[in-house]
């Protein structure tokens, strides 16, 4: 004789679903209000994308609101910035004070690159005010490249680390 197990269904929603990927656990509480993304520790961001973020991060506490970023997806950007001039890619663009800024960023590795030269080259014929956001310690490199390439009258380089250390 076969007995069966019946287990009645719930008659509330669960409240809390969690979903795993390859790159972490996505969470649902709340009926659906609430959603957490949990990352595993070897998920890693690129230099160049965490020091994105934290640029654009220092730049809406003194006030930017609007904004667009290539490479990451904040919330409140607005895609209706274009980030393309000629042939390249601006990785941001955002106005302050009725000015629009554009802006390219090197990490410390490619700062002295040959196609970092080819790209602000092209991005300098098509921008009114190229921003090039190096680390602090890139300064006086990227100032050399630069004026080597003649680029020295069409951008101004920028520490994209220098809020933290200012606000100390």
């Amino acid at each position: 004789m076969v007995e069966e197990i019946s287990v009645e269904a719930p008659h509330a929603a669960m409240d809390s679903y969690s979903i795993s990927t390859p790159f972490g656990t996505v969470t649902i509480s709340q009926g659906g209000r609430r959603i957490t993304f949990d990352l595993y520790s070897d998920v890693r961001q690129s230099r160049h994308n965490v020091a994105l973020f934290g640029y654009v991060q220092q730049l809406r506490k003194k006030g930017v609101t609007q904004f667009n970023t290539d490479h990451i997806s904040i919330v409140g950007h607005d895609r209706l910035l274009p980030l393309t001039r000629g042939k390249a890619k601006l990785d941001l663009v955002y106005y302050w004070k009725g000015r629009l800024y554009e802006c390219e960023l090197k990490t410390s590795r490619e700062v002295g690159l040959d196609i970092t030269a080819v790209q602000l080259t092209e991005l300098a014929k098509h921008c009114e005010n190229l921003n090039l956001l190096v680390p602090r310690g890139c300064l006086e490199d990227a100032a050399t490249i630069v004026n080597m390439i003649n680029l020295d009258h069409r951008l101004t380089i920028v520490p994209y680390d220098a809020f933290e250390e200012d606000e100390e």
